[in-house]
């Protein structure tokens, strides 16, 4: 089959082919249902302004919805040859629909469908991904609740310090995520602009493409009006996320490891069901915490994601350059860890048992040193007198 792109009848080279579609096959399969939400505001707003007829409007809806049933039911495929979900979607309507197929595309680009088809996606998964920590956040309160008097050491240096308690501790990670929501509230803020009738990035001053009809039928905040604008987003806008749920994924990947030393059987302060833990294959005793040193480990993976797609547009001329095509790839895997790390993180305390006994052994005499120091203050003493006078009595020599 010809690429739409193609205007004579010479092949690309097979390499060059295979190196240039890259892994856009299997990715687009994710973006399918939000490139067919766009093309049907799209083949509407055409009907609008008498480009198409509404018959034809009518066919190209029915044969959208059709794609997204197929796609929803793991049925549309996308082919080598089609290079793209875009072209995937184009050559089916034309298949099944006729000459109505052909004029889909009218208005339009590769580069704006790819920005809208992201854009929609990115804003549908980042609201499951507030929605989330917003759960995790109750699931943290709930136990910061039922534990907030329960004592335990507080830490420094790696080393006991103070006395604290497991509601003090769990609700430190409550406040920081309420926090990161609401820098990832302000990145969905940014990024909810309609980048669809940028076409090539230029725009277009023949059809009178309506993009305000368009903004509305999607159901974003704004029209993105600068079409050159919309092409520099690419990369940018993914990248804001990305930077936005980084901030969640460092306060998960710490609660972890914070969790994965408190369950050691030096610690014992906290505990996970067996289902929950795993076993090793030679050593009959051991039950490992792997889903904490997993989320730990995602961590500095998912960062590796928001570096390739920054890495990837940082120093990119004007327009569309094709390099933004390698961003789809490690946003969409970032944005799906996220997704299942806060819902393994959500398991992992809501499950969470406290062991009361070892907490209170554990805060021996000498994190209490400058609470005593205070007292001391409290009847007239100078602070520093009374701190090495408790200091002296703690540690005589």
């Amino acid at each position: 089959m010809a690429k739409i792109w193609q205007k004579d009848n010479i092949k690309l080279n097979s390499l060059v082919e295979a190196y240039t579609i890259g892994n856009d096959p299997e990715l687009d399969l994710e973006l399918i249902s939000y490139d067919c939400m766009a093309s049907i505001a799209h083949a509407k707003m055409l009907g609008k302004i008498g480009i198409l007829s509404q018959t034809e409007v009518a066919k190209l809806k029915t044969g959208l919805h059709k794609i997204i049933k197929l796609s929803e039911q793991g049925k549309f495929k996308i082919k080598k040859g089609d290079e793209d979900g875009h072209t995937a979607i184009e050559n089916f309507l034309t298949e099944h629909y006729g000459l109505v197929g052909k004029k889909i595309h009218t208005g339009r680009s590769r580069n704006d469908q790819v920005l809208v088809a992201v854009r929609l996606c990115s804003l549908d998964k980042t609201e499951k991904i507030v929605r989330g920590t917003q759960q995790l956040i109750k699931k943290i309160n709930q136990q910061v609740d039922k534990y907030n008097s329960t004592i335990m050491p507080g830490y420094t240096h790696t080393q006991r310090a103070m006395p604290s308690t497991v509601g003090m501790w769990l609700g430190s990670f409550s406040a920081a995520l309420a926090d990161d929501l609401e820098l990832l509230q302000a990145a969905r803020k940014i990024i909810d602009q309609n980048p669809l009738g940028s076409v090539t990035g230029f725009g277009e001053d023949i059809f009178g493409l309506d993009r305000e009809y368009t903004t509305k039928e999607m159901g974003f905040k704004k029209t993105q009006k600068n079409p050159m604008y919309c092409a520099m987003s690419r990369g940018k806008f993914e990248n804001i996320i990305l930077m936005a749920l980084s901030q969640i994924m460092f306060d998960l990947g710490k609660l972890a490891n914070d969790l994965v030393w408190f369950t050691t059987k030096e610690f014992n302060f906290f505990d996970l069901p067996t289902e929950f833990k795993t076993g090793s294959s030679a050593m009959p005793q051991k039950r490992n915490f792997d889903l904490l040193e997993l989320i730990r480990g995602n961590t500095s993976i998912f960062l590796g994601y928001q570096f390739q797609v920054q890495e990837v547009v940082k120093n990119l001329f004007s327009g569309y350059n094709r390099d933004m095509q390698l961003t789809k790839e490690p946003y969409l895997r970032g944005i799906k860890l996220a997704i299942t790390t806060i819902e393994i993180m959500d398991l992992a305390i809501s499950n969470l048992k406290v062991n009361k006994e070892n907490l209170k052994l554990a805060c021996t005499d000498e994190i209490y040193a400058t609470q005593k120091a205070y007292q001391l203050v409290k009847k007239g003493t100078p602070f520093r007198d009374a701190y090495r006078k408790v200091g002296k009595q703690i540690n005589p020599n």
